[in-house]
């Protein structure tokens, strides 16, 4: 048994296997039935045991000491309340759903065996620190363009601009290329008849604006930044390889210059 829960690719297929089960009772020819809610419970137990037979060798505190290893256990723990609709009756169907909300929490456990996942939580965390100047610089630009955005056009597109919350998202969708043309041409059609086409083509140039700073330069610096970080492991190996490169290369002159020197004729006398 220990060897069985000890071996990593024999959990990882047991995950695989509970995600199946997991998935297929989210169908509805499949929710609710009694075989696979049976099959979930017997996953749930399969985990429990796994957590019992990992604590009774590494012991608490070796257990503990990995990560990963409290990571599955507060997942396990979280998953246990599912098995008390097996044995109780529960009637009210919110808790219900509550429970079963804690089922679907065990196909976090897939990111454990994802390849390099070090690697990639480390460059994601430089690369949100590095983002965080151009973030709040978004959102600062995002606010003040949905503030002078409420104030000219709020009684001509109330369902678009008509508070500061409501022009935020807005221009957050334009920031995001959604409704770069829908929106100024909604705002056209809105205006007042009359009004010169002077003020129509000034809206629809400060809407381009809008697409132009926050849209394409600013989603775009960001996206930059993002990924320059989550790469710049690969860069630090590849500038590791050149320096080790250039230094053997030196080296290699200064023997070839040390092998030719006893070769050459001595100075002549002064």
């Amino acid at each position: 048994m220990k060897r069985f829960f000890l071996n990593e690719r024999n959990i990882l297929v047991a995950v695989i296997l509970n995600a199946i089960v997991i998935v297929t009772l989210y169908f509805p020819d499949y929710r609710n039935d009694w075989w696979l809610e049976q099959v979930d419970h017997f996953f749930i137990l399969l985990f429990l045991i796994e957590a019992i037979v990992k604590l009774s060798v590494y012991k608490p505190k070796g257990y503990f000491a990995n990560g990963w290893n409290r990571f599955d256990f507060i997942i396990v723990v979280g998953s246990l309340p599912t098995l008390l609709m097996a044995f109780i009756d529960i009637p009210d169907t919110s808790l219900i759903i509550i429970l079963r909300l804690f089922r679907t929490v065990r196909l976090v456990r897939f990111i454990r065996f994802v390849p390099n996942l070090n690697h990639i939580i480390v460059g994601l965390g430089r690369a949100l620190k590095a983002s965080v100047f151009v973030f709040v610089a978004l959102v600062l630009m995002n606010l003040i363009l949905a503030v002078i955005t409420c104030h000219f056009y709020a009684d001509i597109a109330p369902a678009r601009f008509g508070d500061p919350l409501i022009s935020a998202y807005s221009i957050f969708q334009l920031f995001t290329l959604e409704g770069w043309y829908e929106i100024p041409q909604e705002i056209a059609e809105n205006m007042p008849s009359g009004s010169a086409p002077f003020l129509i083509g000034l809206t629809r140039f400060y809407f381009i604006v809008i697409v132009l700073l926050g849209g394409i330069l600013g989603m775009s610096l960001a996206n930059a930044v993002f990924v320059d970080e989550m790469t710049m492991d690969n860069n630090r190996h590849l500038e590791t390889k050149i320096d080790h490169l250039q230094e053997e290369i030196q080296s290699m002159k200064a023997l070839l210059l040390a092998q030719r020197e006893p070769d050459q004729p001595p100075p002549p006398d002064q």
